[in-house]
């Protein structure tokens, strides 16, 4: 992060690259995104929240802080959205991450260097055949690999893709963890990302230790904590919906 860039204007370009209205993934943003740097918030909520609402959850937010005001924040939301789903989870800042040795099995393959073992690869489980026709033609932005043979080990690629910048997506097959390919790809990826415009990003969840090693293995710089709170019954959501600005404050 330079001077200028504060990490809350980090976590604002972060909920605009998962949840803007460019947004490849298919899923709506929660009915309220709430980005935490230290004690400054930014509190965004769905264009179909009801503002009454809004506003508790703002007042709730500013008042009490996080992790302190989430249980109310949900108590606020239940009576209109019903049951609950709220998560957090680290976001870090991946333009810069460290260098890594060479992958211990396998080897690296990028989209900033054309390889033709790409051809023969065998299409991961976790894709479906169009997908991946996408990922390999650039369609989704860069990408990193690991591989061996035709099998694909562990992959990064750019899992949102916006102006103000790319989210990265990881997965490794089980049986190739925990020997720091996913870092090796993660790595890669990056650096096929420096020729973009915005900022790289990667995020997780509180509970995925496995992913938040693979930052601290990048020595990622943390920006913060992002927030959300989605209706549990309501799947992928209204897809069409969009995030707005509540408020930048400080709790």
């Amino acid at each position: 992060m330079t001077a200028s860039e504060s990490r809350l204007d980090l976590l604002q370009a972060e909920i605009s690259v998962i949840w803007g209205p460019t947004r490849r993934a298919p899923e709506a943003p929660p009915s309220v995104v709430i980005g935490q740097a230290g004690q400054e918030l930014i509190i965004q909520v769905r264009d179909d929240l009801d503002p009454e609402v809004a506003d508790e959850v703002l007042r709730i937010a500013t008042e009490q802080g996080l992790p302190d005001g989430s249980a109310a924040i949900v108590r606020v939301l239940e009576p209109t959205l019903g049951a609950i789903e709220a998560t957090v989870g680290p976001g870090y800042d991946a333009r810069h991450p460290a260098p890594q040795p060479d992958p211990v099995i396998g080897r690296l393959i990028s989209s900033a260097l054309p390889d033709p073992a790409v051809a023969a690869l065998r299409i991961p489980i976790t894709w479906e055949d169009q997908e991946w026709a996408d990922l390999l033609s650039g369609t989704y932005g860069p990408w990193a690999m690991i591989i061996d043979g035709d099998r694909v080990l562990s992959i990064c690629h750019s899992a949102r893709l916006a102006p103000e910048g790319v989210e990265a997506g990881t997965w490794t097959v089980d049986g190739a963890r925990g020997h720091g390919l996913a870092a090796a790809a993660t790595a890669a990826w990056a650096q096929a990302c420096q020729a973009l415009p915005g900022f790289v990003f990667y995020s997780t969840d509180i509970n995925n230790l496995a992913s938040q090693r693979v930052a601290a293995r990048l020595g990622l710089p943390l920006i913060g904590q992002l927030w959300k709170f989605r209706a549990a019954a309501e799947g992928d959501g209204p897809l069409q919906s969009r995030l707005r600005v509540l408020a930048r404050v400080r709790s």
